[in-house]
């Protein structure tokens, strides 16, 4: 039997909704589904709050498989590439780097020795080609895309949820925190509305509230017409809390961005997405065919891109269409069965 070790933030039994942790528990709960491996998890969720148990289980198993997936922050490569260095170079163990985030090449110029760890290797996993062409740019030719999936079924065509009625509905799906274009949310739904002299559109906010973000989110929302906090969703209950929604707005402007979870979210709900041109957006959402792509983190544009959909009913549902036939490449299925491949294949 297979052995293999999943380092990962598994959030430590919490209820942990960020896409780091949605990620990891999506990737080890279809390898126990498609595989009779033997599974051992190590969560980096102890790395602050009980490091020793993390280093214990840490050396135990990485000891005893052959196999080693690793889901890792900056803090977490930091920690554990150098070990998986010397494990990959020494004793033979195959290490696969299911890369978080958008900003790999980033710290591979940065961060000493981080180009010589990647090389090492068996492969990183990425999520996008521009982030696979920017470590090929840097040597590393051990890269290949394996894009966010999620344990969801898309709706079929006869379920999606066509607009009805003069106003517009919107969410946001997301971390709550101000790089990811909150504030511009609702600014852009408030300044449609004025300029209307009526309400024509409203934004329903969901997504776990980043702890710093709280009391200055809170505010903003007390003050709102147009708009309102939601709470969380269970991450496998998200087609039911967005399918009635016209889109799912996205003016994201956070440095860390790589392939956001939520886009899977909409696509299989047959929402459209209005997103930001930043970081790898353009590349996920098929500006004009499964959303809009706007310039900038501007909130003009963005409230251009919303009216734009609007106006253009038809377009609408056409997209709605589009967005399902684009989901299924991110299930579930079809990219865990190139994983496990992958690693059968060593």
């Amino acid at each position: 039997m297979n052995k293999i070790t999943i380092i990962g933030h598994f959030g430590g039994g919490t209820n942990r909704l960020d896409g780091q942790t949605i990620k990891t528990k999506t990737l080890f709960s279809n390898l126990k589904q498609y595989t009779n491996w033997k599974i051992y998890i190590v969560d980096t969720y102890y790395l602050k709050n009980n490091p020793l148990r993390l280093i214990l289980e840490s050396a135990k198993y990485l000891i005893i498989s052959k196999n080693i997936i690793v889901m890792l922050s900056v803090n977490g490569m930091r920690f554990y590439f150098p070990i998986l260095y010397v494990l990959a170079k020494l004793f033979r163990k195959n290490v696969y780097h299911d890369v978080i985030g958008g900003n790999l090449a980033k710290y591979a110029r940065e961060f000493k020795g981080f180009k010589k760890y990647l090389a090492s290797f068996r492969y990183n996993w990425v999520e996008t080609e521009s982030i696979q062409n920017e470590l090929i740019s840097l040597g590393l030719t051990n890269c290949i895309v394996v894009p966010n999936f999620k344990n969801i079924v898309p709706l079929e065509t006869s379920e999606l949820v066509d607009h009805e009625g003069e106003t517009f509905h919107f969410c946001t799906f997301s971390r709550v925190m101000k790089e990811k274009g909150i504030e511009d949310a609702v600014e852009a739904v408030n300044a449609i509305n004025e300029k209307a002299g009526k309400v024509i559109c409203l934004l329903d906010v969901f997504g776990e509230i980043d702890s710093g973000y709280k009391d200055r989110f809170l505010s903003l929302m007390s003050k709102q017409i147009n708009a309102q906090y939601c709470g969380t969703v269970p991450f496998d209950h998200s087609i039911e809390a967005i399918c009635g929604y016209d889109a799912l707005l996205f003016p994201s402007y956070w440095k860390g961005e790589g392939f956001p979870g939520t886009f899977i979210d909409a696509l299989s709900s047959g929402v459209p997405i209005i997103a930001s041109d930043w970081n790898f957006n353009k590349e996920i959402v098929k500006d004009g065919i499964t959303g809009l792509i706007y310039p900038g983190k501007y909130v003009e544009n963005l409230k251009d891109a919303i009216r734009w959909l609007m106006d253009n009913r038809e377009k609408l549902r056409e997209m709605k269409r589009n967005c399902l036939g684009e989901a299924k490449y991110y299930n579930a299925s079809t990219q865990i069965q190139r994983i496990i491949e992958m690693i059968e294949q060593t």
